[in-house]
């Protein structure tokens, strides 16, 4: 499927707005304001133009976005750009630009952040095939998977988060080559 990805850089325009869909999905949105600088001698620096884009965050980020960000908060919001036409009720009518985000964070280049991991689910490794303990880097021999020596063989816990395990549990798996 071909889906537009883009990166926006920014600040968060509006307050954040989170909720939820009728399933229950944790859901965040906000508006971003990106503004075209340019540098013209004699002038210097001056704003050119201001794209406004609704910005849509679903599950886990969501929850993240809620809690880190403010409005005014200069960000990189990375995601797939939809663009849709509308009409309201009363015969207005219009474009809406949206970025379904996958990936977002503060701006760096603008100040500084406090990461906080939040806390993962753990599971166990079964037996030596690619599970979440491979993936993770951790082997069965690993001290540094928080294994106890004497615990069965079943393998070490992972930190799922570290591990690339989704939702559902299931590891992202490599094709063997």
């Amino acid at each position: 499927m071909n889906e537009t990805t883009v990166t926006f850089v920014g600040n968060v325009a509006t307050d954040i707005r989170a909720t939820s869909s009728r399933d229950g999905v944790a859901m965040t949105s906000f508006r971003l304001a990106s503004t075209t600088r340019r540098f013209e001698r004699g002038k210097g620096w001056s704003d050119v133009d201001t794209i406004f884009v609704t910005v849509i965050c679903w599950r886990q980020l969501a929850d993240h976005l809620a809690s880190s960000l403010a409005k005014g908060d200069p960000i990189i919001v990375t995601g797939r750009l939809r663009v849709r036409q509308w009409t309201a009720d009363d015969g207005r009518s219009g474009t809406a630009v949206e970025l379904e985000a996958f990936a977002a964070g503060h701006d760096l280049t603008r100040g500084v952040s406090t990461f906080t991991r939040t806390p993962g689910r753990t599971v166990t490794a079964v037996g030596a095939n690619r599970g979440a303990s491979d993936i993770a880097g951790y082997g069965a021999n690993s001290t540094d998977a928080g294994t106890d020596p004497d615990q069965d063989t079943a393998g070490p816990s992972v930190d799922v988060a570290a591990a690339g395990v989704d939702d559902d549990g299931a590891a992202a798996q490599e094709s063997a080559a």
